[in-house]
């Protein structure tokens, strides 16, 4: 707009040459008739009327209204025409302003070069023809009269108030009690006009006002000492420091018989009448919070709230000062009135609108009144102020349970529906003639590399596999062969468009794509207490055609009970064993283990601790589960590549890793599950046994144990008969399954809608509720969270190391975040050195590990929010650098838990004896008789905790 307006005053200056200096539509009347006649047939308007005075009425038009384009056409035709049409009054001459104020000034006789100066500067933005001799003269009345003001501030030490008056500063003594000070005050004088400052001589206004200064101090200091000797000596109120303080810091133009007082002060003394929960000077007034309580109708319930109350300031300190009554009754119980009564009118429309809704369930007012109260009242805490979006939400809320309540026989129906009947949660699954496959055989009998050549040669296809680790080697295997796939896990995902086969967690299952061949792998899975829901939802509702499954023999009339449920075909195919497996008859000793031997333990801190032995005679790769995938994968192809000699794992490398390992050898034979330590069962055993001897690769396999103990309890379980595999299967509720219990409950605790479905969901067929005790650990820290119950549930499903509160405390900063809407940046980890030194180092370095692996997951999910997720994976490889580097070293330091002192080397506790000493010990020589055995026992109790932190 600011252009078009600039290109069209350009135009309006250029026409203004042809007529003499005169605009368009005066100088237009100059033109003769034919000549517009012209001008309009060059514009291509005909219709129109060949007069003079209808060409200029439309010349004018097209002028004035039409845009910048016409305006440039009628300009291009006089431009063309190059005529000008002069005008026949006389031209008064141009005076410019620079002259005419020049001109003007030289009038005025007694002007200085300063007052010239300061005109000039007044009219320098001035048009020419508003500078007139009388504005002159009024600018320089000002300006003196400025001058003049600022020679006397600058003379008599003050300045001149808006009001006129001038004001200044002066030191008054006070003489209270025993106390005895002098304050700057500010004074003012009584006011002077302008005319008298213009007209009477400078001195004389300087005297004047030097006289009004003394008169208002003595008048000041008079009222000062007037208002003090009213004061009493024990005054009713106020003690003798507060005065002298408040006298003290009161404001240098505060009124005399109003000094204001501390805001603890006025609280202090209001609170004795009123019950305050806040106070807040605002100006002249004083903003009180008062506590009150109203009685509900209908209902013995009370309800407080906090009531506004505005009291004027100036008569608070006046009726405190002169120890008035303080009474607040006159101002408390108008504003309470009105106050309830407002409340008590929107609460009548809120009920009357709510019994319309409940017509049909016929409630009383006694049954009505508490129902809204229970909705109503946690909108307005501390309240009574019933905006029009409470009116809404109430009533909304009010009619969401109303309905639950109506029609909760068929929302239970459809509970039985839904849930009960678990296969039907997966309508495409039902939808397509699925056949059911299963590969059964022990470890090393190729079940798994004929379901993957399947895969391979199926159109499209999906590979579940039950870890991270697994899912990419899948991916890899894919793509070696040519075949276009994607990778997808909880923390990374690699998506082609075009793949034709996705190789993914058994968790990230997508139930709603379609494909011909889906292969679970590690099928016994389902028999799992916390991840077994994931196999059995894959089973029941993977989307392909043909559903091939790999898994251990004691697995198969699970499958069987399972394909009868579903009404589905199952084939069943048996493999053997391709190598040999031998039980060692003696234990081996560390001397004596040979390379290319596994030693298996079952706890991270006996891997590290069995490393730092065997460090001594071997290389060793390190294998547990608290390490990332990436440094398991690592440390298995430094051990397959025969940079290192032997390997000291846990159980992790029981499921599907594929090492050249020739001799598995148990370290020990108990493992702590969760719960209890216990021995091994026969399923771990030949799990674990089974990596011993790779076809292709050794052509035999042993197993045997570093302690005759230990073989033993190996040898008993080793030709044992694994116990099959039992129905019923456990499930997992889904979101759907959640949504719809939290409406019939009325429930959004996730927690306490989890533990209903543990405890009270009954299925139709071979199932029941799974046990989510990670699950339910996690639902108690989102529960703290304002969240919707779908979001919770999300976070609930993240990958938490939940014993690790480094780990939760990532978690919990994490939820604030999305309950705030923020962004989520990853934070770099600083780490001290090239390796670790102790394993408590390397332990926060997996847990840091562990973070980025919670930080991509929610990512995936809440990717607006999670926004460094390609930092975090760039930091993953520098930690899984800095974990790997650490696990080459041959030791590390062990500290004490309690206070970080050194361990002594090979140490089987993790606290050192002064720790243990000091916090589990008593000294029985200081100890009374009759409480030796009472101690006694709580030493058995700290012996027992001792034991746990050893197995830790």
């Amino acid at each position: 707009m600011a252009k078009k307006n600039r290109k069209n005053i350009k135009i309006n200056q250029k026409i203004k040459q042809y007529f003499d200096g005169d605009p368009f539509d005066v100088g237009i009347v100059r033109v003769s008739t034919d000549t517009l006649s012209e001008l309009f047939a060059t514009l291509g308007i005909y219709d129109i009327e060949h007069n003079k005075e209808s060409l200029l009425k439309v010349a004018r038009m097209l002028w004035s209204e039409a845009d910048g384009t016409i305006r440039r056409e009628i300009l291009d035709f006089f431009i063309a025409n190059d005529t000008i049409y002069p005008s026949d009054k006389e031209k008064k001459p141009v005076i410019q302003k620079e002259e005419k104020l020049k001109e003007l000034l030289e009038e005025f006789e007694d002007i200085t070069p300063e007052e010239e100066a300061a005109l000039h500067d007044a009219f320098y933005t001035a048009r020419t023809k508003k500078i007139t001799p009388q504005k002159i003269e009024s600018k320089l009345k000002h300006i003196r009269l400025t001058n003049k003001r600022k020679e006397l501030e600058l003379a008599l030490d003050g300045i001149f108030d808006i009001d006129d008056s001038f004001e200044f500063n002066a030191s008054l003594r006070f003489a209270i009690y025993e106390y005895h000070f002098h304050k700057i005050l500010t004074l003012n004088t009584p006011c002077y006009e302008d005319n008298y400052l213009q007209e009477t001589p400078f001195e004389e206004i300087k005297e004047k006002i030097a006289q009004d200064k003394e008169k208002t101090i003595v008048k000041k200091q008079q009222e000062i000492e007037k208002f003090l000797q009213s004061l009493p000596k024990e005054h009713t109120y106020l003690t003798k420091e507060e005065i002298v303080q408040a006298l003290r810091v009161a404001p240098p133009k505060s009124a005399t018989k109003l000094i204001p007082l501390k805001e603890s002060i006025l609280f202090s003394l209001i609170e004795t009448q009123l019950e305050l929960s806040s106070l807040e000077i605002q100006n002249k007034d004083l903003l009180l919070g008062v506590v009150q309580t109203i009685q509900l109708p209908h209902s013995q319930q009370t309800h407080s709230y906090t009531l506004e109350l505005h009291i004027e300031l100036e008569s608070l300190l006046d009726a405190i000062w002169f120890e008035k009554e303080l009474d607040f009754t006159h101002l408390l119980l108008p504003a309470k009135r009105e106050y309830e009564e407002a409340f008590l009118e929107q609460l009548s429309h809120i009920v009357d609108k709510c019994r319309e809704y409940s017509a049909l369930l016929q409630l009383s007012d006694e049954e009505l009144y508490p129902m809204i109260y229970s909705y109503l009242l946690e909108l307005i805490p501390n309240s009574l102020h019933i905006s029009a979006k409470v009116i809404r939400k109430t009533e909304r809320i009010f009619l969401y349970h109303i309905q639950e309540r109506l029609i909760k026989q068929q929302r239970q129906a459809l509970l039985a529906r839904t849930i009960r009947d678990f296969k039907n949660l997966f309508p495409m699954a039902r939808s397509m003639q699925r056949k059911l496959t299963l590969h059964i055989g022990p470890t090393n009998s190729g079940k798994t590399y004929n379901a993957m050549q399947q895969l391979k040669n199926a159109d499209t296809g999906y590979y579940l596999a039950p870890l991270r680790l697994l899912a990419l080697e899948g991916y890899e295997t894919l793509q070696a062969e040519g075949i276009t796939a994607s990778l997808i896990t909880g923390e990374e995902q690699i998506v082609d468009e075009d793949a034709t086969h996705i190789s993914s967690t058994i968790e990230m299952l997508n139930f709603e794509v379609d494909v011909d061949v889906c292969v679970i792998d590690e099928v016994q899975m389902i028999d799992d207490s916390e991840r077994g829901w994931a196999w059995a939802n894959a089973i029941i509702g993977a989307p392909a055609h043909e559903i091939i499954m790999t898994g251990s023999a004691n697995v198969k009339d699970a499958i069987i009970a399972l394909a009868e449920y579903l009404g589905e075909e199952l084939e069943i195919i048996e493999h053997t064993r391709k190598t040999p497996l031998t039980l060692l008859e003696h234990p081996t000793d560390m001397k004596d283990v040979k390379p290319q031997s596994a030693i298996i333990a079952f706890s991270r801190r006996e891997v590290l601790r069995l490393k730092q032995q065997f460090s001594r005679y071997f290389d060793v790769s390190v294998v547990y589960g608290n390490l990332s995938p990436e440094v398991r994968r690592e440390e298995a192809r430094r051990f397959r590549e025969k940079e290192t000699q032997i390997l000291i794992a846990t159980d992790a490398i029981a499921m599907g890793m594929n090492l050249p390992i020739e001799t598995v050898l148990f370290s020990k034979a108990q493992k702590f599950d969760g719960i209890r330590e216990r021995q091994l069962l026969p399923s771990e055993v030949a799990q674990i046994s089974g990596r011993a001897g790779r076809y292709g690769i050794s052509e035999h396999g042993f197993v045997g144990a570093l302690s005759k103990d230990v073989l033993k309890i190996v040898r008993k379980n080793f030709h044992k008969e694994i116990p099959p595999v039992t129905i019923p299967f456990k499930v997992m509720a889904n979101l759907e399954h959640i949504k719809l219990v939290s409406s019939i409950l009325e429930e959004q605790s996730l927690e306490e809608i989890l533990k209903f479905f543990v405890k009270n969901m009954e299925f139709n067929g071979p199932f029941r509720a799974t046990n989510l005790e990670d699950m339910l650990e996690a639902s108690a820290i989102v529960d703290k969270y304002e969240l919707d119950i779908a979001m919770k549930y999300h976070l609930a499903c993240a990958p938490l190391t939940l014993k690790s509160e480094y780990i939760v405390g990532a978690f919990e900063r994490y939820i604030e975040a999305l309950v705030k809407k923020e962004s989520v940046h990853y934070k770099a980890p600083k780490l001290h050195g090239e390796f670790a030194l102790t394993s408590e180092e390397l332990l926060h370095a997996e847990d840091m590990v562990k973070e980025i692996s919670l930080y991509l997951w929610l990512s995936y999910r809440f990717n607006e929010y999670f926004v460094d997720a390609h930092k975090a994976r760039t930091y993953r490889g520098v930690l899984n650098k800095y974990i790997e580097r650490s696990l080459q070293q041959t030791s590390f330091v062990q500290t004490c838990k309690i206070c970080g002192a050194p361990l002594p080397k090979n140490s089987k506790y993790a606290i050192c004896e002064r720790c243990f000493r000091k916090n589990y010990t008593y000294k029985r020589t200081k100890a009374p008789k009759t409480k030796i055995k009472e101690k006694e026992k709580k030493l058995e109790k700290r012996k027992l905790k001792r034991r746990e932190l050893k197995r830790d």
